[in-house]
């Protein structure tokens, strides 16, 4: 296992926005647009008007968020020119181009932003990455490393950056102070847990690197390298069955990230462009991706955007009501649903979980009916005989409650 920090990380840097406990209050933070609107928003703006700087920034900056890095580098080097005084949008595009692997430019690019706001810490930090890939850019990396943490030595991503660096030289002991330091002040950091356990598997201690790589794991269950690296512990330690699991969990990350970049390429690919009913099915496609992964933040952003080019979609606005229904917006999530089966009528799966969301609203009634459909529908749907049986119950129709229920439980045992 190798410490060279992947490219492909570089998202880290743009969720810096802001920063719990840095403790200095002159320190430059980080903005993005005053009002967020989808790319579509922001792409007619510009249409309109070319110049629109507020819309160029939003262009930039989302695009940046979702990895569109080549249109976020283009959108933010001619934002730059036109405002060659905005520290953010220097910064900006250097991790743009970081992310493309212009790095020359991209230091160019951190410096000028540094240059115009002396305390970005975000800067110092993304310098050091990018210089410490020099063979001869160690030194000059731990300087800026150093010169940010002294505008926010509580900020556990400045110590994991030191520590990344010195791991990445051999200096292990080093390392291993910076790292438990950075997961001491931000326990939610889970490339820091994920570096530690490196560390420590350098240091030969496999008990200490088991827990560090588990911390990654609960840290973020979607840290795809850590279910490997732990495979391999377990497997190692005697735990086959443990390894095997955590084997298979990491081929269906890795599968799940690969759909990933299938579905983001066709969407943000020039050569051909998708029709609108293609790139709303693209759309919903990548949020079941990140449905997969329980990233719901990031699913209802994809299910919006199919929305957004066919609001008769039944399939995305099921899967808005699921989202809403999970983060218990029931009252947003039952008007969702209601859509689905008014664009599909068929559609027993939404008949179910609208009967669902209509119970933990307490509207029995509604349920009754919409589970009943949903059996209209697929008699051998399990859930919808449970869910019915409670609506009638709840409704004091305790024998049609109990007779539904005893239905249900026959065809789990056929089953």
């Amino acid at each position: 296992m190798d410490f060279r920090f992947s490219i492909l990380r570089w998202w880290t840097l743009i969720g810096l926005m802001t920063c719990t406990g840095c403790g200095v209050e002159e320190r430059y933070v980080l903005r993005g647009p005053e009002s967020p609107h989808s790319l579509a928003v922001y792409e007619r703006a510009l249409a309109n008007d070319p110049a629109d700087r507020k819309a160029l920034f939003g262009l930039g900056w989302l695009s940046l968020q979702q990895d569109r890095t080549r249109r976020a580098a283009e959108v933010l080097a001619e934002l730059a020119r036109e405002t060659p005084g905005d520290a953010a949008v220097h910064y900006y595009l250097g991790v743009a181009l970081a992310k493309e692997h212009r790095k020359k430019e991209a230091i160019e690019s951190f410096e000028q932003a540094l240059d115009l706001a002396p305390n970005l810490v975000e800067g110092y930090w993304a310098l050091a990455l990018l210089q410490n890939e020099r063979g001869d850019g160690y030194q000059e990396a731990i300087e800026k490393v150093e010169a940010g943490l002294e505008l926010a030595e509580a900020s556990g991503y400045g110590h994991f950056v030191l520590g990344f660096l010195q791991s990445s030289r051999g200096y292990n002991d080093k390392a291993l102070g910076a790292l438990l330091r950075a997961t001491e002040l931000d326990p939610g950091l889970a490339h820091a847990h994920y570096y530690l356990a490196l560390i420590y598997l350098r240091k030969q201690d496999d008990k200490e690197a088991v827990a560090a790589m588990e911390r990654t794991i609960a840290t973020d269950p979607g840290y795809t390298e850590a279910y490997y690296s732990l495979g391999t512990l377990y497997a190692r330690m005697g735990k086959v069955e443990e390894g095997e699991r955590m084997i298979q969990l990491f081929q269906q990350l890795s599968n799940a990230a690969m759909d990933e970049d299938h579905y983001r390429r066709l969407l943000y690919r020039r050569s051909i462009p998708l029709g609108a009913t293609k790139r709303a099915a693209t759309y919903f496609n990548l949020g079941l991706v990140y449905m997969r992964r329980s990233e719901l933040k990031a699913a209802l952003e994809q299910f919006q955007s199919a929305l957004d080019l066919d609001s008769t979609y039944a399939e995305a606005n099921h899967n808005v009501g699921v989202v809403y229904s999970l983060e218990g917006l029931h009252e947003e999530a039952e008007a969702y649903f209601e859509r689905a089966v008014r664009w599909k009528t068929d559609y027993a799966l939404a008949f179910k979980n609208l009967g669902n969301n209509q119970l933990v609203l307490g509207e029995y009634q509604s349920a009754v009916e919409a589970f009943r459909r949903a059996i209209t529908l697929d008699a051998k749907m399990v859930e919808a005989l449970n869910g019915l049986g409670t609506a009638l119950i709840q409704q004091g129709r305790v024998a049609e409650g109990k007779a539904a229920r005893a239905k249900a439980v026959s065809l789990g045992v056929q089953k």
